[in-house]
């Protein structure tokens, strides 16, 4: 989770006065300028530690009843400290939601105080990151008038009514940087936030409506000027914005207009859906690392999108209309003055609008890929600011199949070249992967009506006592078609838990199902934590909000076995839903028990296989990250410090990813990290999309490297490195293998090396590690705006292919940008073999070659030559050998 960009002072909005939440109704204002306000100022109570739980009874009187999550039976924290309040309902804080009271403080203390009885904070500035403290806050129907900024603690969800979603209303003399504020920036702090934006794991906001029709056009606060915005948004993986509204004013009679709807300048997430933005200056004001953006839709808003700086970002299903710009990419961001790396922009539609993609003049230009996208009225669809247009449009209808701008390599052994204009690919999207519609299918998480299962009141402790696997065993068998609720908590497994066809899990806040104990230790005798259904089962299969954990040494342990296959598309499916070895507290795989170090401890192997989705199975997976910790999320990291280094950790898991399904798969905003042999795998596998997927090889390799601690080649397909010297970094993991497989179009890959035993000299030769993407008899494969850091071969196709280097004019900015690489898509099947494979050995020469200037390898071989400063003239000779030249 490393970032590339820094909030310097004179650019990050940090000179305003706010440093704690405000939770004291006295300190709110005494009248917001609306005569209604002044009339109810009675509503308003000075609430206490002392009265808030008295008032809670009143307060719900005037609460509708509607969604289930106001009443169903809640869940604990299980490491927190007693008397800790894990769901929190506003109204029980004070706040009333009549659009006139100020709700601010009683919001604020639902999202701060440890319970509705202690007003001790939660994990705030001085603490920076917890697994502990934990919290849902629950905003029934209604509307809540806020003066200033709601504060959203680490490790928090905002859930609205569903059924009837309540509105945050920005008062007329609001004052701050945003409605809801996820990572403060700290008063004169130089850029520095209360979170590390890169490490701003596990948030949520769903079910809500922001309405910013009242509030300023500007508003001060000490020396910070800001602009009216609904959400300001820094996080991570695991996180999520999802079902909101965001309602914004039109230009005034002077045609000013400065509202934002969600305002993210860094992080490195991430996935959000389903949002709509109506008016206001821009909707969505982006800046991260990579991010998945699907079904949003802009009406009236001026500019749509506003790019701040990116390596990869996936818009799918984006509707603009009656806009002036669709997406700006004019700036430039970050101490790397990085502007925006890719945009990838599928099955979406712009209507009515002049300039849909305004580039910045004299660039540097983003790598772009249009696919399906459809235009109405629209002058000029990739035009230069103030310069050409790249791409005409149309004052009619038009749609644009494939388009795209920047380094594509078509051929195998092919010559990549910069090209801008339309993609003559060939490709014809698998009809499994489609909808009706021929655009790619995607499902929303689904909102449920109720008619729940709870867990806990049918004998499951999540208490984290005791094997609780056989009483989840027969919870799930007995309710098949039901939906069962797991309230927060820890639930111990010591053996399987067999998910059947039929089978809908909700969980509220992550809970956590644990695998801990001898069954799942021994690594030459792995077994299965959570099975999906068995080989051969079809059906409907539906999870969300899960977390998938072990404690201790585990090494045997596959966390999930995939094994059921959709009956229609997507009814196999889940979200939300996410894979976290390590680094959390109770799990004994934290800094005490796994210090970073080259020494293996063989009780820190914690994991065989996260997640196989085998040949049987198939499924929609959205916003699902597998994660092996490689810090420990519970050692305080205060505001301003900008790593965890201090933090890290040694944890071993052998391999995270592995899909050998025969289709269809869906993977939308995925990651996956620190496993010792690979990220990604498809091995035998069809008709598989992904889009964005993200990638980052182990922290401390190559000491040890993929040679140990777990065996290489236990499992089949297994990486071997038969070629690679021990101790190399050409034997540091593979990010993404695709082996033997047909049919896979992977939309926007990050792939990422970034460091070498810990340490970080490596990125500037962008050497850290020489391999992360290989191929290997795989046809039908079609990758577009992958790029990487810290790596020497971005593409290593087996069977004689020439491998894509870094140093091929592929480096854009702070990483590597290939738009289209597409030297599999119609040949590939006879092309691979393990190693060099059998028609071509490559070679990785040793830095020893300046000392000692001899090299050899059998015909045919690529020889790939190390970077090195040469201290003087150095003469590399050649003895003679047989090649040949392709042209064109």
């Amino acid at each position: 989770m490393v970032d590339n960009t820094g909030n310097g002072f004179g650019v990050a909005p940090d000179k305003g006065s706010l440093y704690k939440p405000v939770t004291d109704d006295d300190a709110l204002p005494k009248s917001n300028g609306s005569a209604a306000m002044a009339s109810h100022e009675s509503a308003r109570r000075d609430f206490g530690v002392g009265d808030i739980a008295s008032a809670s009874v009143a307060s719900r009187d005037i609460e509708k009843r509607g969604f289930w999550l106001g009443d169903i039976t809640h869940g604990v924290m299980a490491h927190a400290p007693d008397g800790y309040q894990m769901f929190r309902n506003v109204r029980d804080f004070g706040a009333v939601g009549d659009g006139v009271t100020d709700d601010t403080a009683a919001i604020n203390r639902a999202a701060s105080w440890m319970s509705a009885t202690n007003s001790d904070e939660r994990c705030g500035v001085e603490c920076g990151q917890t697994t502990t403290l934990a919290a849902i806050v629950y905003f029934p129907s209604g509307n809540y008038l806020i003066s200033s900024p709601i504060i959203q603690y680490y490790y928090t969800q905002f859930i609205g009514d569903a059924m009837d979603r309540p509105t945050i209303i920005g008062s007329e003399d609001f004052k701050g940087i945003a409605l809801i504020d996820c990572d403060p920036y700290i008063p004169d702090g130089d850029g520095a936030n209360w979170y590390i934006n890169q490490n701003q794991f596990f948030r949520q906001i769903r079910y809500m409506k922001f309405n910013l029709e009242k509030m300023p056009l500007v508003n001060y606060d000490q020396g910070q000027e800001y602009a009216p915005t609904g959400i300001h948004w820094q996080v991570s993986q695991a996180a999520s914005l999802q079902h909101l509204d965001f309602r914004m004013p039109l230009p005034d009679s002077k045609g000013q207009v400065t509202a934002v709807g969600i305002f993210m300048e860094n992080g490195s997430g991430g996935f959000l859906s389903d949002i709509t933005f109506f008016g206001g200056m821009i909707g969505f004001r982006a800046g991260s690392q990579q991010y998945t953006a699907r079904n949003l839709h802009f009406q009236l808003t001026n500019t749509a999108i506003s790019m701040i700086w990116d390596w990869g970002f996936t818009w799918q299903n984006i509707v603009v209309e009656n806009a002036w710009v669709a997406i700006a990419c004019r700036e430039m961001g970050g101490e790397h003055s990085q502007g925006t790396g890719s945009l990838t922009i599928i099955d979406s539609l712009f209507r009515n609008v002049p300039y849909p993609i305004v580039l910045k003049n004299g660039g540097p230009y983003p790598a772009i890929l249009l696919e399906n996208l459809k235009l109405e009225n629209c002058a000029s669809v990739v035009l230069v600011d103030g310069g050409e247009t790249l791409l005409a449009g149309t004052s009619g209808s038009m749609t644009v199949e494939a388009w795209g701008m920047g380094r594509r390599y078509a051929k195998v052994n092919g010559p990549g070249e910069y090209v801008t204009g339309y993609l003559d690919s060939g490709l014809k999207r698998p009809a499994s992967l489609v909808d009706s519609s021929g655009a790619f299918f995607a499902r929303s998480k689904p909102i449920y009506q109720g008619g729940f299962i709870v867990a806990t009141d049918h004998g499951v402790s999540n208490k984290n006592e005791g094997d609780q696997s056989d009483a989840i065993n027969r919870l799930l068998a007995n309710n098949v078609g039901r939906p069962i609720f797991f309230p927060s908590g820890i639930y111990l497994v010591a053996k399987t838990v067999f998910v059947p066809v039929g089978s809908i899990i909700v969980g509220e806040l992550w809970p956590q199902i644990m695998g801990y104990g001898d069954y799942f230790a021994d690594e030459d005798n792995p077994k299965v934590m959570v099975r999906v259904g068995n080989n051969g089962d079809k059906g409907i299969v539906e999870i969300s909000d899960m977390i998938w954990s072990v404690r201790g040494g585990t090494a045997g342990a596959i966390m999930m076995e995939w094994n059921v296959r959709e009956s229609s598309q997507g009814s196999a499916a889940m979200w939300d839903s996410h894979f976290r070895v390590g680094g959390a507290y109770g799990t004994e795989l934290t800094m005490k028990e796994c210090p970073k170090g080259s020494t293996v401890n063989p009780e820190c192997m914690a994991a065989f296989l996260l997640f196989h989705v085998t040949k049987s199975g198939s499924g929609y997976f959205e916003n699902v990250w597998i994660w092996t910790a490689d810090h420990d999320m519970d050692v305080p990291v205060p505001g301003g410090i900008e790593t965890t280094s201090a933090a890290q950790i040694n944890v071993y898991t052998g391999r995270g990813l592995l899909v050998e399904s025969q289709g269809p798969c869906w993977f939308y905003g995925s990651g996956s990290e620190h496993h010792q042999l690979y990220q990604y795998q498809l091995s035998g596998a069809k008709d598989i999309f992904m889009t964005h997927i993200q990638t980052e090889s182990p922290y401390y390799q190559p000491a040890p490297d993929s040679f140990t601690p777990y065996k290489a080649g236990a499992w089949p397909s297994d990486p071997l490195f038969e070629e690679c010297q021990p101790g190399s970094t050409c034997a540091d993991a593979w990010g993404v293998r695709v082996l033997d497989s047909r049919n896979v179009l992977i939309y926007t890959a990050g792939l990422y090396s970034w460091f070498n035993k810990y340490a970080q000299e490596c990125l500037v030769p962008e050497d850290c590690q020489e391999r992360l993407l290989e191929t290997s008899y795989t046809e039908g494969f079609w990758m577009y705006n992958t790029f990487s850091k810290g790596v020497v071969e971005i593409f290593t196709p087996r069977g004689g292919v020439r491998p894509i280097l870094q140093i091929d004019d592929n480096q854009r900015g702070y990483t590597t940008e290939v738009n289209a690489w597409h030297a599999l898509a119609f040949e590939g099947a006879t092309l691979g073999g393990k190693g060099g494979g059998t028609k071509g050995l490559i070679v990785y020469v040793d830095p020893v070659v300046y000392n000692t200037p001899k090299v050899e390898c059998p015909a045919p071989c690529v020889l790939v030559m190390p970077r090195s400063k040469l201290e003087s003239t150095t003469t590399i000779s050649i003895a003679p050998y047989t090649t040949s030249l392709i042209v064109g």
